[in-house]
């Protein structure tokens, strides 16, 4: 596999983006950058956020909350709702017959769920439910029977997003955070493992610096990205219909 960097739940948030962006363009050798979904949802900058993506990703996938804009927040919390009902407001083509709003409502609908390179999938959230199924730290301690179902899907591992923690579910069905790992783990020949790539908008370790995985088949290696927090924060505190915990949860990381 050549060199490649997968982002995934950016969720609006344009500068943690452009942090990223501008750090896997320092790396050498890169040669795509995969999103693995959520391009909306949460922030301020859904519209330029798209934008970027198309023009900077080879392979974009659907994610829960793309796919919630297109039709309806169903299953959401409060918050996340009312994040997407938002932009929806302004987003819709329907509402305002606007070419750019229409062209980026093309592209979020023509978005695919999975994505192979080679033996590796890529997905949203999980093989079995690709936008909506957490796979959890948590499912090592308590929850063998899912993972082992899953892990029985899988040619070799499988990259993801969706819980906006960056880590590895290794075959043995043991979860290591990035931080466990020194931001990096070299796999076992072709063993089967799970990863999670992070989120590039609204981390959820309690480390706000955003995060992104740079992957060549051999290893994989996390980089946190430290960006200006504050002015996404308070760009969502200048938006009336988003919560101001959508911001605060940018400062804490969770």
């Amino acid at each position: 596999m050549p060199l490649i960097a997968m982002i995934s739940d950016i969720h609006a948030n344009l500068e943690g983006l452009e942090a990223i962006l501008a750090d896997i363009d320092r790396q050498h050798g890169v040669e795509a950058i995969y999103c693995l979904g959520d391009l909306v949802g949460y922030g301020p900058d859904p519209e330029a956020v798209i934008d970027l993506v198309s023009r900077r990703c080879a392979s974009v996938l659907m994610g829960n909350h793309d796919f919630a804009l297109l039709h309806e927040p169903v299953g959401f919390n409060r918050i996340a709702a009312a994040a997407i009902r938002c932009q929806r407001s302004f987003m819709d083509p329907q509402l305002y017959p606007d070419e750019d709003k229409q062209n980026r409502w093309n592209f979020l609908a023509s978005l695919k769920t999975e994505e192979w390179l080679g033996d590796d999938l890529l997905v949203h959230a999980s093989p079995r439910d690709k936008m909506f199924e957490y796979i959890l730290a948590e499912d090592t301690v308590n929850n063998h029977r899912k993972l082992e179902a899953i892990f029985a899907m899988l040619r070799q591992r499988c990259y993801i997003g969706h819980t906006h923690r960056p880590g590895i579910i290794t075959s043995e069905l043991r979860w290591y955070s990035d931080r466990d790992l020194n931001y990096e783990y070299r796999f076992r020949g072709a063993e089967k493992a799970i990863v999670n790539v992070s989120s590039a908008g609204q981390p959820r370790d309690r480390d706000p610096r955003v995060c992104y995985a740079l992957v060549d088949g051999e290893r994989i290696r996390w980089r946190r990205v430290a960006y200006d927090v504050e002015k996404t924060a308070r760009k969502v505190a200048d938006c009336p219909c988003l919560d101001s915990i959508c911001g605060e949860r940018l400062r804490q990381g969770k």
